[in-house]
């Protein structure tokens, strides 16, 4: 610490390159961070190659390691990925306004890079659902998964939902612009930014089972924009209850919400108007840590953003 209490730079270091808008991503259990490409944009658009995957980074890297591509897990509008540690499964979310919930079965647990199963989620009996203006949270809807003949389509470049379309034609589910993913409480629980009647934002959970496809509920849709607008990055807490970031169109709100539905206020961002972004808590769930992203292209107070760490005390079931 310096002598005013700040804390000192250690190192800092690149751990990936050659890769484009890289979005939110997500941790695994076996030690690795996955960066997700929010982007399909290729040659055709001035690149030296073809974008739109998730790579995988070795937490213990202290360089820059070689990009690989994980083609088989889908070249599309990448958001961010979460992990059941008991069975491996890596879910993914599209960041685009007709998005797709996927799920990615590996050949081997722990080993993306040799290939697997991509698919995407349905409803059974509700072929093509559209969830935009489902509003009954609480109520179990039970999921078949699609497969996607070719998750790496070559027409990506051109047609940013050429993975979706696959899984679409055969009654998959359809999602407003999907962002923030995260696994707690034996779930998987995901954000529609702009879903539900009020174009304000859905909060979603997935319930993984051993014998079915599991089930899907939605756990709570915002009403107004004040209540909840644009809800994006998420985590769960070690407590279980849910932090939700906003990015909406004027204040920028950290909301907790619990499990079983109940919203409230947690904080406010009274630095500028951007949004809060990359929440997680420390490996003993005492401290949350949570960015503010910046904006380099207007300046201004904050323009670089900043991370924050955030002590509790915490109460059990919500944060």
């Amino acid at each position: 610490m310096g002598a005013d209490g700040t804390p000192d730079l250690v190192r800092d270091f690149v751990s990936l390159g050659g890769t484009i808008f890289n979005c939110a991503g997500g941790p695994t259990p076996w030690g690795t961070w996955l960066s997700c490409e929010e982007t399909t944009e290729g040659e055709a658009h001035g690149w030296r190659r073809s974008h739109g995957y998730v790579f995988e980074v070795p937490v213990t890297a202290e360089a820059q390691i070689e990009p690989v591509p994980l083609h088989a897990m889908g070249r599309f509008v990448h958001e961010a990925a979460a992990v059941d540690p008991a069975t491996g499964i890596v879910y993914l979310t599209e960041d685009t306004d007709a998005a797709g919930f996927y799920r990615f079965l590996p050949a081997e647990r722990g080993q993306l890079v040799a290939g697997g199963k991509l698919q995407m989620l349905a409803i059974e009996g509700k072929s093509r659902f559209s969830s935009r203006f489902w509003n009954e949270p609480g109520l179990e809807l039970p999921v078949r998964w699609v497969d996607i003949p070719d998750p790496d389509p070559a027409v990506e470049d051109l047609f940013e939902s050429a993975v979706f379309a696959q899984g679409y034609a055969g009654g998959g589910a359809m999602f407003s612009r999907l962002e923030g993913c995260w696994y707690g409480n034996r779930a998987v629980y995901f954000q529609a930014t702009d879903g539900g009647e009020a174009r304000a934002g859905q909060v979603w959970g997935y319930r993984p089972s051993d014998s079915a496809g599991g089930v899907l509920t939605l756990i709570f849709e915002s009403p107004d924009r004040s209540v909840l607008d644009g809800p994006d990055n998420l985590t769960v807490s070690p407590r279980g209850g849910l932090l939700v970031c906003e990015d909406g169109a004027g204040e920028q709100y950290l909301r907790g919400l619990t499990p079983d539905g109940a919203i409230f206020d947690f904080g406010l961002n009274i630095l500028n108007d951007r949004e809060f972004a990359g929440a997680t808590f420390s490996p003993d769930g005492r401290i949350l840590f949570v960015n503010i992203q910046g904006d380099t292209a207007t300046g201004g107070p904050g323009h670089l953003g900043m991370t924050l760490a955030i002590w509790g005390p915490w109460e059990a079931g919500s944060l």
